[in-house]
């Protein structure tokens, strides 16, 4: 990201942009403050325990791939030059089945049939597919010309002894532990999660399941902001919901500061209750923006904490506190297991329907829908929802919307950028 722009840190009242947010935690993450956190280390884990972990360190092919002249079909084995046209008859010598070796030579005017996988016979340098061959008794007649090297992955096509078969940091899904045991890899290492700790605010607030009096409202940012961490690569800790009391908010956040990521969520505005800001200075914490031009999430706030602690203060409807995790904290977890700080990755698809122009101005990210059609490729969708306290319309979501000037209509089959939020999504 640009060093450039206005200092960060002198006006932490001021509104920021988007790029001026991401500018500060950009600055913060590489700065020398936060490398006071302890290192959150490696370990080593078996394969099966590895999905969704950070690799740490370079995984290399203990052999070629192939290590053999492989059939890449199942069929016959011959020498090329005894079938340059259509219609040879060769000798059927043997056989090989995949996770075996023939014992011999192939000789001019034989074949050996072989399974897909299996290593090509000495002599021979291309395989036949079946639908090519017809059999009879012994001998087998090609029905096509063949060449040199067809169906046949090469020894080491794929990698060479040695080589680098995955580079860190890389979050290891299916295809990348696929990779891996073939290289012959059982146990990988990687990042040990981000220790993280959340705290929800309010005296509103009641633990799902337990007894609603009127007025109150269940704590849903808890359990969500834990999901979210552990998907970011977190270690999360929902530390529960502080009531509105500096002595209730002190205790909790004193708790939450032995961590290296702190999301306090709720208590962000302006209101006579809203004490998180302070409460947080108050235990050494150095904000550096507090409210950013954008919606939802407008009095969203970052600072560091006095051993670089990352925290981030979360407007308290879910949908905001959910917009802001995916945009600051998302990054600052992920600087932390070794990969670049940067804003979350967008797509450019095409909009499904018409977005009437809105009467705020400031860049918006809403929920949507994609899918895809064969005439009109990947679409973004518009979930229906009601807002920044609307949950529900979140729910249906896979993506994030962004309006850069949301004051202005926008056509159906415009070009849109969208945020990906699948967790294989970069």
């Amino acid at each position: 990201m640009s060093d450039s722009g206005r200092s960060w840190g002198k006006d932490p009242h001021r509104l920021v942009s988007l790029n001026e947010a991401w500018q500060a935690v950009w600055r913060a993450v590489t700065s020398q403050a936060t490398r006071e956190l302890p290192p959150i280390g490696v370990e080593q884990v078996p394969l099966e325990h590895a999905l969704g972990r950070v690799l740490a360190a370079p995984v290399h092919a203990d052999d070629d791939y192939p290590a053999f002249d492989k059939a890449m079909m199942d069929g016959f084995a011959v020498r090329s030059a005894d079938a340059k046209s259509a219609g040879a008859a060769l000798r059927v010598a043997g056989f090989v089945p995949a996770g075996d070796v023939y014992q011999g030579r192939i000789d001019a005017g034989e074949a050996v049939r072989i399974n897909t996988g299996a290593p090509l016979p000495d002599g021979a340098d291309a395989v036949v597919k079946i639908e090519d061959c017809v059999v009879e008794n012994d001998f087998v007649t090609i029905r096509t010309a063949v060449h040199e090297g067809q169906s046949v992955a090469p020894r080491g096509s794929h990698r060479r002894r040695g080589d680098t078969v995955l580079t860190p940091p890389v979050r290891l899904g299916p295809a990348q532990i696929a990779a891996a045991a073939t290289a012959g890899s059982a146990l990988l290492t990687v990042a040990r999660p981000v220790g993280a700790a959340v705290v929800s605010t309010g005296d509103e607030l009641v633990t799902p399941g337990e007894p609603k009096l009127p007025g109150r409202i269940y704590d849903s940012n808890g359990p969500m902001l834990t999901a979210l961490l552990r998907q970011f690569g977190a270690e999360p800790r929902n530390l529960g919901f502080g009531r509105d009391t500096a002595a209730s908010l002190t205790a909790l956040f004193e708790q939450a500061l032995a961590h290296p990521v702190v999301l306090a969520v709720g208590g962000m505005s302006m209101g006579t209750l809203d004490l998180v800001p302070q409460t947080l200075s108050s235990l050494g914490v150095t904000w550096y923006f507090h409210g950013v031009e954008m919606r939802p999430g407008k009095p969203v706030a970052y600072g560091l904490g006095p051993n670089g602690q990352h925290v981030f203060g979360l407007p308290g409807n879910p949908v905001s506190a959910f917009v802001c995790s995916w945009l600051f904290a998302r990054m600052a977890v992920r600087a932390l297991q070794g990969y670049e700080a940067r804003p979350p990755a967008r797509l450019s698809v095409t909009l499904a329907r018409d977005i009437k122009a809105h009467r705020d101005s400031r860049p918006a990210f809403l929920p949507a829908r994609l899918r895809s059609e064969e005439d009109r490729g990947l679409l973004a969708e518009p979930c229906h929802w009601g807002g920044s306290g609307d949950p529900f319309g979140l729910a249906e979501a896979d993506a994030l919307l962004c309006l850069p000037h949301p004051d202005e209509p926008t056509a159906a089959g415009a070009r849109v950028d969208v945020i990906c939020l699948a967790p294989t999504c970069d």
